[in-house]
């Protein structure tokens, strides 16, 4: 059960952790077990079934260990209350009592110090050896003192691990519950599971067959004549099929052109294919098909595919920052995203089959090292030909991708 007001989650948590109850104490009195003055509720509780275990035929409780004593020992000093030695305490269900108690204690203690209220945003140590924190906007609070975040999937933290709130009339409270809101859209192990409200905004752009004859002669016939890659972008623009099918879509395929990042950066096409895994986008850079995907003197990256690797690098850091509006849905057809990730696949199709360019260890190192797959627009032209006979989109079958799931 969850509330919103921390004060009944302290009374709660003062009561539950208070001295024995009148029918403990007369149930102790019948049977002979003695319970000291000030003896905790949950441990009057444990003391009286561990007399019982016997008689009752419960469960035998395991005797403790140092580290177990250890750990209490850690919490009750937190939380300011002293607990029996090491010998007196018999078994794990005591111990585990004993617990309880202190940590309703210590969540008492930073219930006061915090005052948290709905709408605050705790401030949380990050992972382990990280010098960043994390910002959460409580929903609730838990009758065991736990702040529970917006956003679900159980996320939460007892009180004593926030460091501090901010609240609604702080002046950069705007900004956190914004941060707030990224973060946990970063942290979210399964972006690709989309609602139906997301998909239908995509409507617009989705594919629903594969190339047709005409598409793909269309395709070659450009390719004959082009010389700039704005030949190929109007071309593509005119038949998303041509680039809707690299992508395993089973549940759906979507194709955009020019989508834009802000006030700086604009992707020439996104692709996303629905599988069961969910939602997977690919960001796609098109290149001038007369260019080189290596320099002809030392066989590295060209300087036209270096500047189209930074492109890509360059959208992905506007995602790792813009992350929330990239996937809020909007009615206007704005950017709505969903599901894209910072590290979504990239694809550059640059140039024309040479076989006097051996590109292959650059590829590879693109591939391994920044996820970006290098493709040209031979490469395409093949894969829409291909396109009738394969179950799988020819970039996820060329990139040994995981599909037994799809």
């Amino acid at each position: 059960m969850a509330e919103t007001d921390w004060k009944k989650v302290a009374a709660h948590l003062r009561e539950f952790s208070g001295e024995f109850t009148p029918a403990q104490r007369d149930l102790a009195d019948a049977l002979d077990v003695p319970l000291a003055p000030g003896t905790p509720m949950p441990v009057a509780a444990a003391l009286l079934r561990a007399h019982l275990t016997d008689p009752l035929l419960l469960k035998r409780a395991q005797p403790i260990d140092e580290e177990e004593y250890g750990y209490l020992e850690l919490v009750a000093g937190e939380a300011a209350i002293e607990v029996p030695p090491q010998d007196l305490i018999d078994h794990r269900d005591i111990l585990e009592a004993w617990l309880e108690v202190a940590w309703a204690h210590r969540s008492v203690i930073h219930l006061e110090r915090l005052s948290p209220e709905p709408g605050d945003i705790a401030i949380t140590p990050g992972e382990r050896g990280s010098e960043q924190v994390q910002h959460d906007i409580i929903a609730s609070i838990s009758n065991s003192g736990r702040l529970n975040f917006r956003g679900g999937r159980g996320r939460g933290a007892r009180p004593h691990r926030v460091t501090s709130l901010v609240k609604p009339d702080a002046p950069n409270y705007a900004d956190l519950v914004r941060k707030a809101r990224e973060e946990a859209l970063a942290r979210n192990p399964r972006p690709g599971r989309v609602t139906s409200r997301e998909l239908a905004l995509l409507r617009p752009w989705q594919v629903t067959r594969r190339p047709s004859l005409a598409e793909r002669e269309a395709l070659r016939e450009t390719l004959e004549t082009a010389t700039a890659e704005r030949d190929l972008q109007e071309i593509l623009q005119r038949h998303p099929a041509l680039l809707g099918h690299v992508l395993t879509g089973n549940h759906g395929t979507w194709v955009r052109p020019e989508v834009g990042f802000g006030n700086h950066y604009r992707a020439d096409f996104l692709i996303a294919g629905r599988t069961s895994a969910g939602l997977q986008w690919v960001l796609v850079e098109l290149e001038s098909p007369t260019a080189r995907l290596t320099n002809r003197s030392n066989g590295r990256e060209s300087p036209t595919l270096r500047h189209a690797v930074d492109q890509i690098r360059d959208w992905r850091e506007w995602l790792s920052t813009n992350l929330l509006q990239a996937r809020t849905p909007r009615e206007d057809n704005g950017l709505s995203l969903p599901g894209i990730t910072a590290d979504a696949r990239g694809l550059i199709i640059i140039g024309r089959e040479d076989d006097t360019e051996d590109s292959e260890q650059v590829r590879r190192r693109l591939f391994t090292d920044s996820r970006i797959e290098v493709r040209t627009f031979d490469w395409l032209l093949r894969a829409a030909e291909q396109a009738d006979s394969r179950l799988l989109g020819l970039l996820d079958l060329e990139a040994g991708d995981d599909t037994d799931g799809w």
